[in-house]
């Protein structure tokens, strides 16, 4: 489930699930009966990375805590996933592979009445799509992103007549190389071994102290946060010159284990992965979409964090944002307050803490695997 929406995927297959070989894929179903938000519910949409943490708090958790709306809510939060699947899992057309992926380009409906339009998919281009809708009334209310707004996005938003962008911090995540749970590669990688292994230049695992073996490097698609925060790493390492990749380097689904436990060499494969995302399978979240309801086992991800203390590690940051003009509305959200649903939900200096920053809203978030954390940063 997608926030409060129901999305009927009739296939939607991880990148690295099509391997080398053609698949047929079958064509779209209109979901005609699924829930679109009415006049006053808020609507979020975001990046990959950061959507189960908002997910959970609007409608709760698998461990029994209710989310805002199992709290009786009059207005609804909604928040629309970057992926078209509720396991995390990109959806592709016909005669998609492994070497060459044909995006489907799912649709969702943002509000009753209105028609589908192509789903944000990525942190980035939820800011995008936040900027671009300056709709009277507004079909898009914040987005849930892995990255800060840009100098020029915060720009556009003051041109837009907001007064700028506000960006709250609700979790702090990271990223972290992972691999099979038995690999050839040795434990904590540094960032200055990657580099290597990643331009091409280290190619067997012996080199740098593991089984022998053939290293296959992988990646992510280059609009993921993942990818940004890992080639950022890599940059920096290469002395603040972006590196030329390798290649060997391959594209795979992003936060997907079967990157790994699904390729062509498990053992020798190595992936930049969503810590957070990696604690949500070992959770037993996910489980097997193979079967009809009501369901399968958990799924076992099969892979393990290369760092146990001195390797490689970046920082990444989860982020509401919503236009700054939102905070000074004088519309109450729920029947009986006061509150606007910026102040409900993210954001209020001036009285009760918002949704995100109390117990229960902590507590959603850490069950997505993420730290839970508070800081409303403004419009800085």
């Amino acid at each position: 489930m997608e926030g409060i929406v129901k999305h009927r995927m009739f296939l939607a297959l991880g990148l690295t699930g099509l391997a080398a070989a053609t698949l047929s894929v079958v064509g779209v179903v209109p979901a005609g009966a699924d829930y679109a938000p009415q006049p006053g519910d808020v609507v979020g949409v975001g990046g990959d990375t950061p959507q189960y943490a908002l997910t959970f708090v609007a409608n709760g958790d698998t461990a029994g805590d209710a989310g805002f709306n199992s709290a009786g809510a009059y207005n609804r939060l909604v928040t629309f996933n970057a992926t078209a699947d509720a396991n995390g899992r990109s959806a592709y057309q016909n005669g998609s592979t492994e070497g060459t992926p044909l995006p489907l380009n799912p649709t969702d409906v943002l509000r009753a009445g209105l028609n589908p339009v192509q789903r944000v998919q990525s942190s980035g281009a939820s800011i995008s799509a936040l900027l671009a809708d300056t709709h009277t009334p507004e079909q898009i209310n914040f987005v849930f992103s892995a990255s800060k707004p840009t100098a020029t996005q915060k720009a556009t938003a003051v041109t837009n007549g907001w007064g700028g962008l506000h960006t709250v911090e609700i979790g702090t995540d990271s990223v972290q190389v992972v691999t099979d749970n038995t690999t050839d590669a040795p434990a904590n990688l540094t960032i200055a071994q990657l580099l290597g292994i990643y331009k091409g230049t280290t190619t067997t695992w012996s080199t740098v102290g593991g089984t022998a073996g053939t290293i296959l490097p992988e990646l992510p698609p280059s609009g993921s946060s993942v990818y940004k925060t890992f080639l950022t790493a890599l940059k920096v390492a290469n002395g603040n010159t972006a590196p030329t990749l390798g290649g060997d380097v391959i594209t795979v689904e992003q936060n997907d284990p079967t990157a790994i436990t699904g390729s062509s060499n498990t053992a020798g494969a190595i992936v930049p992965f969503s810590t957070a995302r990696l604690n949500l399978y070992n959770s037993g979240y996910f489980h097997t979409p193979n079967t009809v309801y009501p369901g399968g086992a958990a799924i076992t991800p099969g892979i393990k964090i290369n760092n146990t203390g001195s390797g490689y590690k970046s920082s990444l940051v989860d982020y509401v944002i919503f236009r700054q003009s939102d905070l000074g509305s004088t519309q109450p959200f729920e029947p009986g307050s006061s509150l606007n649903w910026a102040q409900t939900l993210f954001s209020n200096s001036t009285g009760p803490r918002p949704y995100v920053a109390t117990a229960a809203g902590q507590a959603l978030i850490d069950a997505a695997g993420v730290t839970a954390t508070y800081h409303d940063t403004g419009t800085n």
